[in-house]
Formats: C-alpha cells, structure tokens, sequence
C-alpha cells in the first residue's frame, strides 16, 4: 500500500501495489486477487489500451482507450450488449430492473423511469439532502470523542437520504439493517465464481454466497411488503418510489409493476446510498491529507452556506469543490467496472473482436492510466479545472459509466454528494489519525477496508 502520512500538495493516495506483469489467470480465483479484484492489476495494464486474455472458456478484450471505450458505450453500442454471464450472476440479486436487462426491455424501463430522474425531480428532494447533513454535522458536533468513522458516518448519511427520499422512511429497516445484508448481497455478487461459468451453481457454496443469499431475502421482503403497502394506498406521499410505481402502472398490470418496482428498487437502495457514501468517505481522506485543497474548499463551502439561498444556488458556488469530488470520482470510481459482450465481429484498438468475445472496461485504470492523465495517482483537482476538462476525452472519465446506459441517478448522487460535503467542510476540519493504514478494496464499489477515522475539529 501507498499511503502519503504528510501533509502535502499534492499527494499519492492509497492504491494497490502493482506486480510488474500480468498474473496468471487462475490467481483471479484465489487468495487476495479473489478477494479484492483491485489487487493485481499489474504497471502494464496502465501503459496500454488493449489486453486479450483467455478465462477458461471465454476471451476477454480488457480496453482502456477513451475512442474504443466510446464505439463500445455510445457509437456501436447495437453491437454490444450487457453479457449473459454477467446478467445472470447480477439477476440472482437485483432481478429484472435497468441493470441486468438488455434490448427493448431496458429501454422500456429507461423511457419509463427517465422522467423520474430529472434535474428538475432531483431539484424537489435537495431540501432533504441538506437537512440530513445538517444532522450528521450536529451529531458529531455534540460527540464525545473527536475521532470519528466516516465511512460509517457517510452511510449513515446516504442511507437516510435513500430511505427519505425514495420511501418516505417507511421501507421498515434500519440503516445497519439495511447496509449490513445489502453488503452481504454485493460481496456475493461479486465473488469471482466459477459456478455461472461453467453451469455448476454447486462450486460456489460458500459462506459468502450464503450470507448474500440471506440478505438479499431480507431486503426483498422488506422492500415487496413497501411496494404492496404503497400500490394499496389511495393518496401515497410522493417520493421516488410512489413515482416509479406510478410510471410501471401506466403500462403493466398491478403485479407486473410491483416485480418491475421492486427489481429497481434493490438496485437503488444498494447503489443508491453506498456509492455515495464511499465517494464521500475518499473525499473526506483525500482533503484530509491535503491541507491547502482542505483550506480552499472549506473556504469556499463556508462562504456558500453563509450566503444562503437555495441548495441550488448553493451548489453554483461550489466550482472548487466540485473540482475536487471529480478528483475523487477519478481517484475512486463508483463503478468498478463495466462489461460487455460482441454480438457481431468487430474491431477494437486494432485488435479483432469476434461475436462473443467479453469486454471489460475497468474505470479504476481508464482514470488512472499514463497515457491519459499526467500523474496519475496524484491526487490533484485542477485535473478538472476548465482549461484541463477542455482537452480530456469524452470518454477517458466515465464515472457514471457512459453513452445511453450511464447511470440514471448520476445527477441525484452529484447534487447529494456535493450539498452533503461542502455542509460538513463549511463546519468542520478533518486531519489523518496517526498510524491507520488506508486500503481500498472493492466489490461493486470501491471502499477503504475496515473503515476510515479521521480527526474531525469545528472550524
């Protein structure tokens, strides 16, 4: 691990070591690689824009380069498509909503949820986000001890503004609840198994899959007795689920919509406030080991909050901060990684695709390489100043994914993240704790194992 314990500008965050060649690609199974898929990824995956490797009886097209990212994403995306496999190991968890289906079925569902997610919708619920981090920041205000957990403290955060906005707090569970399963679920989704691949669910039972399967029986039912409390309600209060249910009404009968709503509603309730919450916590890790962008940002937070206004007009005041959460979304991406498979020959970085063949596009490298950014693994914001954002490539920042299938809450987790984080820098200063050692691991997302205190001081 690489862990800057100075305070400077600017610094290397936390990241993986690098094996100088590529593993061999039975490690992908076993041992730390199994378990944290950020691990082995080698120097050479960041210097070029191309890798085919063969994973038992598939190949796999690993492309890191912004134009073959884009004819995958947006230009050719007919030709590739979300793959079998993967849909299958995701649907065992989220069912049939926007991210596991493909075709007519997914643009059904986007055309029918997309008026859901408008600036102007996202607009309506901001109020929530800033009472929230409000309430977070006088917790800690009033706390006994001065180090606190904020990865801990930022689900806490994002999953009280998923449970208000999207049900009215009236999913019945608890965020620990609620985390603690959804977490299992992801873990298990994203357990490198061998079962999907060769047709034997017997070679992945193991405690990992076990737990998620129990999670994933809690949140369901939990969320089917909401869905089926809400459609039975004559005057629901109108937050995002009453109006996904609404939307699926329109054209589906009574059970068809609640399996659509429900589907969706796992997939929120687990994207939905854990990307947000970890892009929160580097965040907070990033400026805490950077005492000038802490400075500027906090500055510039403290001087939004006390002109008052909207927490639109808010957000308009924010330019540096929102330079510095683009840093984090690139340092740590909220997508591990996206996948496609060939439906059609092809050709990709002058390499030859075959109908078929996998490819896999990773953001945590695309962010991170050495042909697209300079320094790389420097954490510096002007990376997204105006006259930097100018010459980037379309597609060499694809925190949300990219082309029609980029994430349909992209703007409600940006406007959150953002009114949530300038809240607590406008109040509080943050400093490392000596000694902790910062590791990221992922499954779906992208987190610092174990957690991660910081010094949290009132301004």
């Amino acid at each position: 691990m690489t862990d800057a314990t100075a305070f400077a500008h600017h610094f290397r965050p936390a990241a993986p070591e690098r094996p100088d060649d590529w593993l061999p690609v039975w490690r992908i199974f076993v041992n730390k690689e199994a378990q944290n898929p950020l691990n082995g990824w080698p120097t050479l995956a960041f210097e070029t824009h191309h890798k085919a490797r063969r994973v038992f009886n598939l190949n796999y097209h690993f492309i890191s380069d912004p134009a073959a990212i884009q004819q995958v994403l947006l230009d050719k995306m007919g030709r590739y498509q979300k793959p079998a496999l993967v849909n299958k190991m995701l649907s065992v968890a989220l069912g049939e909503g926007l991210l596991t289906t493909n075709g007519e079925d997914w643009r059904e569902q986007r055309r029918m949820m997309a008026p859901v997610f408008t600036p102007g919708m996202v607009t309506e619920f901001t109020p929530t986000f800033a009472r929230i981090a409000e309430q977070t920041a006088d917790r800690w205000a009033t706390g006994d001890s001065d180090v606190i957990d904020v990865a801990a403290e930022s689900l806490r955060t994002t999953f009280d503004i998923i449970n208000a906005t999207l049900f009215s707090s009236a999913a019945g569970f608890t965020v620990q609840e609620a985390s603690g399963h959804m977490a299992a679920v992801m873990q298990a989704m994203t357990q490198y198994r061998l079962g999907p691949i060769f047709g034997m669910p017997w070679l992945d039972q193991n405690p990992v899959q076990w737990r998620g399967a129990a999670g994933r029986r809690f949140i369901i039912g939990k969320l089917a007795d909401f869905i089926a409390r809400r459609q039975a309600d004559p005057n629901p209060p109108q937050d995002f689920m009453t109006r996904v249910i609404d939307a699926f009404s329109q054209t589906h009968p009574p059970k068809e919509a609640a399996k659509l709503a429900l589907d969706n509603a796992v997939t929120f309730l687990g994207a939905g406030h854990e990307t947000t919450a970890n892009a929160l916590t580097w965040a907070l890790y990033l400026l805490s080991r950077d005492r000038q962008a802490q400075a500027w940002a906090g500055e510039e937070a403290r001087a939004a909050w006390d002109a008052g206004g909207t927490p639109e007009e808010i957000l308009a005041r924010l330019p540096y901060l929102k330079m510095v959460w683009d840093e984090t979304l690139r340092l740590y991406p909220p997508a591990l990684r996206v996948d496609r498979e060939a439906m059609a020959d092809d050709e990709l970085c002058g390499h030859a695709i075959r109908k078929g063949d996998q490819i896999s596009i990773w953001p945590w490298i695309v962010h991170r390489h050495r042909r697209l950014w300079d320094d790389p693994d420097i954490f510096n914001p002007e990376n997204f100043d105006p006259e930097a954002k100018a010459v980037h490539h379309r597609f060499q920042y694809i925190p949300f994914g990219a082309g029609p299938r980029v994430c349909i809450g992209a703007a409600f987790a940006q406007a959150e993240g953002l009114l949530v984080l300038s809240h607590w820098l406008a109040r509080f200063r943050f400093r490392p704790v000596a000694g902790h050692a910062v590791e990221p691991t992922g499954d779906i997302a992208i987190r610092p194992k174990g957690g991660l205190p910081l010094i949290v001081e009132r301004v």
